[in-house]
């Protein structure tokens, strides 16, 4: 009767071991990991809303926005100048009009009245969105319009300069 005990016993510990280690490991590679992500994506996704502004455009220069918020950070209501940079995201739609590493002339892309989104940082410009106008059309992820608001030559034709790479 005894021996009967002890073995219940030393089962029983040794059950409550595995479930112990178990449970542990799974808190340390599972559950602690995943808690640590989801404060990690609300902190970035938080600090990404600070950065978003969505208004219209008072002025355009070559090298810089002024742009009148009307959401997003603390500024709505204000008036903003946008510096970019050559790392400056241009997008028109959902295709990206400028190369990364070049410097793009702003006065292309945007003019007084625009309705943009842009994602500043310290009066830095990191990315600018502006849906396209009426005429403008896209195709493969470029703008079929010349900067000048004319035409390609043809529908199926990129603007010059936009040809594929050799």
């Amino acid at each position: 009767m005894r021996k009967s005990i002890l073995a219940v016993i030393i089962t029983g510990a040794f059950i409550a071991g595995v479930a112990t280690g178990f449970g542990g490991g799974y808190y340390k590679y599972v559950a602690a990991p995943k808690k640590q992500a989801v404060a990690m994506a609300q902190k970035q996704q938080e600090e990404m809303n600070k950065m978003v502004r969505h208004g219209t455009l008072t002025a355009v220069e070559p090298d810089k926005l002024t742009l009148k918020v009307e959401k997003g950070g603390g500024d709505v209501g204000q008036t903003l100048t946008l510096a970019p940079n050559e790392y400056t995201s241009i997008q028109v739609g959902m295709g990206f009009v400028n190369k990364p590493g070049e410097k793009a002339d702003l006065t292309k892309w945007f003019k007084v009245g625009d309705t943009i989104d842009a994602l500043v940082k310290d009066g830095q410009a990191l990315a600018l969105h502006r849906e396209p106008r009426p005429g403008e059309q896209e195709q493969q992820g470029q703008v079929s319009a010349l900067p000048g608001g004319q035409p390609s030559a043809s529908p199926g034709q990129a603007a010059p300069g936009q040809g594929q790479k050799k």
